[in-house]
């Protein structure tokens, strides 16, 4: 698995849903690293995913791609489900 801090994910995978898993933050910052483990466009299905995977693979995420037509100062989409 590829270990991505999450900002690079969500610009990675634009309009997409990514499932994060082993989910590290940098102390002292609001930037978190963690392993993608699943990519996918149906949401139900990433959080399907994330919630099967229990705490077997860590801290995980689900969080929404970057989505190119909207700005970035609208605020986080990101989905925390630790």
């Amino acid at each position: 698995m590829e270990k991505i801090w999450s900002g690079e994910a969500r610009k990675k995978y634009p309009l997409q849903w990514i499932v994060m898993v082993n989910i590290s933050d940098e102390e002292g910052t609001n930037k978190t690293m963690g392993e993608i483990y699943l990519v996918t466009p149906d949401k139900d299905e990433a959080y399907k995913k994330a919630i099967a995977l229990g705490d077997s693979m860590g801290g995980r995420v689900v969080l929404r791609g970057h989505n190119p037509y909207q700005s970035e100062l609208g605020g986080l989409e990101e989905v925390w489900s630790r």
